[in-house]
């Protein structure tokens, strides 16, 4: 059967605006502006943790509802919060959730205004390090003491819990045998072993002397409508907390 001209222009025409649709509903994409790998010290502020932007080019207006992100050591943190803007319009500031923050955390914007189509929202990220890190050492931190390692101390009982380094109470029986006069060279053999283990000596405390690093990642947004956010998921880089 023959076909007239007008069909096949027809169907060009339908297969135009449904490749045209299928791409507009991609149209909004993620983009990293700015990702750190900084060092802070317990309790300190975080002003700037990542920024990234949300392009709308959907063809129509739409709404960002939520922000889940990712944080590989949630415990160097005592809060985490992020901060989303609109053109035009006023700063958003949202606390995680949970908080404090999670391995995954959410950050619901439902106060952030409408994003127009060919405008792009910026986002940053900040939060408080803790004061004492619940995280466990990093690789970076593990590789660091395999390659310096560091040895327990020992350390003698005093009463009322107290405990007096071993390398002071070998030293202090050498200088009573000095008074004596009954110290020997292996007398002296055991100080420099004595010194050599007070001076490399550390607590076997809980890890507390630590911090750790955590690696923020935008994983989903959610957006009212313009499909699946492309660009994700996001690395905002790694924070380490000493």
């Amino acid at each position: 059967m023959k076909r007239r001209p007008g069909f096949w222009l027809a169907m060009l025409i339908a297969c135009c605006v449904a490749c045209s649709s299928g791409v507009a509903r991609a149209q909004i994409s993620v983009t990293v502006t700015h990702s750190v790998a900084i060092v802070v010290s317990g309790g300190s502020s975080i002003s700037d943790a990542g920024d990234f932007t949300v392009t709308n080019s959907s063809g129509a207006t739409i709404t960002i509802n939520s922000i889940n992100l990712s944080a590989t050591a949630p415990g160097i943190f005592s809060s985490l919060s992020m901060t989303g803007q609109v053109p035009g319009s006023s700063a958003v500031v949202v606390q995680s959730d949970p908080n404090p923050p999670g391995t995954s955390n959410t950050f619901s914007f439902a106060a952030l205004p409408a994003l127009p189509n060919g405008q792009t929202a910026t986002f940053t990220l900040s939060g408080t390090a803790a004061s004492s890190p619940t995280a466990t050492p990093s690789a970076t931190l593990i590789e660091l003491q395999r390659k310096h390692p560091t040895y327990a101390g020992v350390l003698w009982p005093l009463p009322g819990g107290l405990k007096m380094p071993a390398g002071l109470l070998t030293a202090l029986a050498l200088g009573m045998l000095l008074m004596t006069g009954k110290l020997r060279r292996r007398h002296l053999i055991l100080l420099a072993i004595a010194m050599v283990l007070a001076a490399t000596e550390v607590g076997c405390g809980s890890g507390s002397n630590f911090g750790g690093t955590s690696l923020q990642t935008v994983q989903t947004i959610t957006v009212s409508s313009g499909g699946t956010p492309t660009g994700l998921p996001a690395e905002l880089g790694s924070i380490t907390v000493q």
